[in-house]
Order: structure tokens, then sequence, then C-alpha cells
């Protein structure tokens, strides 16, 4: 082949390819994206649907369980999902009146059902039951509440429009939390955990952990072992949780959805952190008797623990001088710290100067009689009647020292003997 033949060949071949680039290019053109839209309405709220499961749905073997024969549409929106694998199979949705678990026989939900996407319940031939306590939309698993098949999704639940805005959480205490706020997005302020430090969440098993707050009523946030954050640390400090509040026979548990849910935390390990909740031992501290055969001693009562002193004993009342005494703190290494705890009281006279609360410096261990010892102020107790009082956020922060000691006094006569309590002793 002469060279003019050649280079029309190879004109040809070039020019050939570049059209067949342009007409790839051409086919493989994204589609136009549809944002979903339902074409019917919601006809009942949340909160309806959970008097319907009250008023409708029959006891089965003591429990509630049983079809929807009606046709109710309800309509809410996303406010968590299996996204982190703390929540499995399931989503949570909310709308102006109340919260819905939905139990749905299918993995990685959260790539159709983003946080705050609008969805669409025909709930005619699903099912209601309970799973310990909890009310749960799902399907008939031989007889109890279990999971929509994956194959029954598309005729059940549907999109509306694109992800939104979450619902705010409802801000609430610890002792006011009630069933009205089940399912639905919850906000504690200013607890902390008494277990900081450990793990959320075992290899094995899901785990609880208390979350308690400055009234110290306590709740147990539990956490999956599939969860992605379950070997993470708890976070030291105060601060807010928020979650999505369940029950189980009776006793409410909260479920975070990530870690973005704790906000506030300073992570910074407290100096001390006592709860006195091994039994026979109070844990870091040590009793020392000046005088008075009664010592401090851990006891517990319901869900409290705490240690424990009084001068009276088999009926009669006895003269007693006795020190609960801390560990030894560096408060050389930061700034700002406080001091919380709580007591309670009994038999005494409201400010009698039964207990006191002072700090040393120069204290090793043995009598505390023989170191330095101040008095700190600016704090509450106890007022009598069992009262559990929060003693506030006391200040240390002007105590300087590697080698520093809190001590609570107790003192009593053979007379207006009281018995004191003190527990939940952190200092941050």
């Amino acid at each position: 082949m002469n060279k003019f033949n050649k280079f029309f060949a190879i004109l040809f071949i070039v020019s050939g390819m570049i059209y067949l680039n342009s007409c790839i290019k051409e086919n493989f053109d994204s589609p136009a994206f549809v944002t979903p839209h339902v074409d019917f309405s919601s006809n009942t709220t949340l909160a309806a649907l959970q008097q319907y499961y009250l008023d409708s749905i029959p006891l089965v073997d003591g429990f509630q369980f049983g079809i929807i024969d009606d046709d109710l549409i309800v309509e809410g929106v996303v406010v968590a999902t299996d996204e982190s694998g703390n929540f499995y199979k399931q989503l949570i949705i909310e709308d102006a009146t109340a919260g819905l678990q939905i139990q749905i026989d299918q993995t990685s939900l959260y790539n159709s059902y983003r946080f705050g996407q609008r969805i669409f319940i025909k709930c005619r031939g699903l099912y209601l039951g309970e799973y310990g306590g909890n009310m749960q939309l799902g399907y008939n698993n031989n007889g109890v509440i279990g999971r929509i098949p994956a194959v029954y999704i598309k005729d059940h639940i549907f999109l509306e429009g694109l992800p939104g805005t979450i619902p705010a959480p409802i801000v609430v205490a610890i002792p006011a939390l009630s069933d009205t706020n089940l399912n639905m997005l919850v906000k504690i302020d200013s607890v902390h955990f008494t277990d900081a430090g450990q793990t959320f969440s075992t290899a094995t098993s899901s785990t609880n952990h208390n979350i308690v707050d400055q009234s110290l009523a306590t709740l147990a946030l539990r956490t999956s072992n599939y969860a992605s954050f379950a070997g993470n640390r708890i976070p030291y400090g105060t601060g807010s949780v928020t979650g999505v509040l369940s029950i189980y026979n009776g006793d409410y548990q909260f479920f975070i959805r990530d870690l973005n849910d704790l906000q506030g935390f300073d992570n910074i390990p407290p100096l001390c952190d006592e709860g006195f909740a091994t039994a026979g031992s109070l844990g870091t501290f040590t009793q020392y008797s000046v005088s008075g055969a009664q010592i401090w001693a851990q006891s517990s009562y319901d869900i409290d623990y705490f240690a424990k002193m009084s001068g009276y004993s088999g009926g009669s009342y006895y003269v007693n001088e006795d020190w609960l005494i801390s560990p030894s703190m560096n408060f050389d290494i930061y700034t700002g710290e406080t001091l919380k705890f709580f007591t309670m009281m009994n038999y005494g006279t409201a400010g009698d100067g039964s207990l006191k609360l002072y700090y040393s410096n120069n204290y090793t261990t043995g009598d505390p009689t023989v170191a330095t010892w101040t008095e700190i102020t600016g704090l509450t107790l106890s007022t009598g009647s069992w009262a559990k009082v929060s003693s506030g956020d006391v200040d240390l922060s002007g105590i300087t020292g590697s080698n520093v000691h809190i001590a609570f006094k107790y003192t009593c006569t053979t007379s207006n003997v009281a018995t004191w309590e003190v527990g939940g002793i952190t200092v941050n």
C-alpha cells in the first residue's frame, strides 16, 4: 500500500473512533431524577394509631397482637434508621402527635429512608403488637409481632419528597419521662455516665450504661454490640444526650443513633468518681473512726448506693467522730475543679453540723487528726426526712497541691443523733 492510501486509511479509522465515542456518550446520559410523590393523603395520626392498638387489637396469650383490617394511612418523618447499626431492621418515625417503631425485614434501610424523609404507610394488612411492652408496626411472625417481609414494602411504605428537616427532640428530664415519649426523639440535658471510660458495648452482647441527671435520676442507655461505635469509649464529663426512648418490661431504655447524639461532654477524666456501687466496699474511699464503735459503711436502698454513718446502734446512741476520706488527687494538673455529691439525712436537725466537709493537702494515711484540714463551705446538704439533695457544684478551684484529699467528718453525742448517707461523689 502506498503512502497516499495509508494516509486515507488512518484518517478513516480515526474519524470512525471519534464518531463512535460521541455516540457512546450520547447513549449513556444520566436519566432525569424524579422526586417521589404520593397521590393520597394520611387519614389518621400516629397517636390515633396507638389508640387503635389499645382499642381494637386483641390480647393473645397476655400480649396485644393483631392485624389492622381498617384502611388506616399514617405519615411521619424518619428520625432513626439502621445506619449506625444501633437499630436493626427498623425505622423510627414521628408526626406532631407521637412516634412509631416499624419493623422491616431488610437491611441498609438508611439508603432509602434517610433522616428527615417523609413517608406514608398504608396500614391495612400489617400488624400491631408489642415487644417488652413497646408497640410496634410489623407483620405476623408465628403469632407474635415480626418484620414486614421485604416483598411487601412497596405495597405499604411510600416516599414523599426529598429528605427534609428532622423534628427537634423533645427536651425532658429523666423523672418526667412517660409513655407519651416512647419511640420519639428525646433530649436529656446535664447528664453524665456512671461508667465513663468503658466501651459502649462488648463484642458479644448489647450493653446498658446508666446516665444520671442533676437530680441523680438514672436512665439506661442501651447499645447494640453491632453498633459502629460499640468499641468507642463512653465520654467523661457532663453533657446532653439525644436518642429514642423505648421500654422493656416496664423499664425505660434509651438508644442513641450515633455519637453525634452526645453533645457537650468535655471527656476529661474526673479526679474522683465514687458511687459506692460495690457491695460491702467504700470503693476508693477509706473510713477512720476517731471515737465510737460505729463506722462509715457501704449500703444501698432500691437503685441507690451510698456510704452511711450513724451513732445509733442497738437501741442506743453513742458518741462518735468518724471520717470518710477520698483518695489522693493532684490539683496541680487542672484548673477550675468542682465537687458534686448528694446527701440524705434523718433523725437529726438541719444545719446541726453533724456532717461537715474538709480538704487537706498534707494528709497521707491513717489518723486524719494529725493532718491539717480546712472546712469547705458553699455546699447544700439534706435537711432531713431522707430528702435526697445535691450539693450543687462546689468550687474547689482555689485549692492547690499534688496530694489533696477531701473528707466527710461525722460527729454526734448521745442525743439528737443523725444518720447521714453520702453518694455520687465526683471531682471534675
